[in-house]
């Protein structure tokens, strides 16, 4: 019923005056595939947003490439609280309206928003779409948007608690654009899928060795309160959500979380 219901909302422009009430803030039911999800199921996203939930802290730096609608941003948000910042980072112009109002519609004053896209050089890319909203792609579509390298759209911090990066297999040439950004960030929290990646030209083992190569100790994150160590020359399918951290001893200190080994499923040698 809530299926048939959130159709019709949609298809009417009445979903617009609902909001889907989440973990500490409010997000708008625009007509776009996660609100959509979220109005079906308000606890459609409680395990993605698990890991932010557990890992950041008071007065926290968190930089979100890939924002979406932005609940990783307001999750980030409350999580910081008015010590802290969110930077959230969103390509496609329709869903950079959609991230803008519920930022407003929060009163998030510790949250900047800027409309690019993120990677390893400066002018301008397409980018398809797709009414899977959630899912568009850099190098696809007729959209005309603006990209930069990430050490280009952020200012120096001192430190950045967390960097998070969802950008549906453009995520090498994201790295490649933030050498300085990379450098300063203690943790990471990236997608790796064997498909998205081969349709930007590399593999799932080139970005785990980029981020490797960066200082950064990972961990697949799945369902729950688990993390599972890999390394480069370990894949997966179809996608697994990686953390990576400097220090493995923060990282556990500050979720509370255990450790497994990598299945011998998952392992390609």
């Amino acid at each position: 019923m809530r299926f048939v219901l959130a159709r019709l909302l949609v298809l009417s422009g009445l979903c617009r005056f609902f909001t889907i009430p989440q973990n500490g803030y409010r997000i708008r039911f625009h007509p776009a595939n996660l609100p959509t999800n979220l109005w079906i199921n308000p606890c459609n996203r409680e395990d993605a947003l698990s890991f932010f939930n557990a890992y950041l802290k008071s007065g926290d730096r968190v930089i979100d490439v890939g924002a979406n609608i932005g609940d990783t941003v307001l999750t980030s948000s409350v999580r910081v609280g008015p010590t802290g910042h969110v930077t959230g980072i969103e390509a496609h112009p329709r869903t950079f309206s959609f991230l803008a109002e519920n930022i407003a519609l929060n009163e998030a004053t510790n949250v900047t928003l800027i409309h690019s896209a993120a990677g390893d050089q400066k002018g301008t890319v397409n980018f398809s779409d797709s009414r899977y909203d959630d899912m568009n792609q850099v190098n696809h579509g007729d959209l005309e948007v603006p990209v930069r390298p990430l050490d280009d759209l952020i200012e120096s911090p001192d430190s950045i608690a967390l960097l998070k990066i969802d950008v549906e297999g453009y995520e090498l040439p994201v790295f490649r654009g933030a050498r300085r950004i990379l450098s300063q960030a203690e943790c990471i929290y990236f997608e790796a899928g064997e498909t998205m990646c081969r349709d930007f030209g590399y593999e799932v083992d080139d970005l785990l060795q980029a981020a490797t190569d960066n200082g950064f100790e990972l961990y697949v994150h799945e369902l729950g309160t688990v993390l599972t160590t890999i390394k480069s020359g370990q894949s997966f399918i179809p996608y697994r959500n990686i953390v990576g951290c400097r220090d493995s001893r923060v990282l556990f200190q500050r979720t509370g979380w255990s450790l497994t080994d990598l299945p011998k499923s998952l392992n390609k040698f």
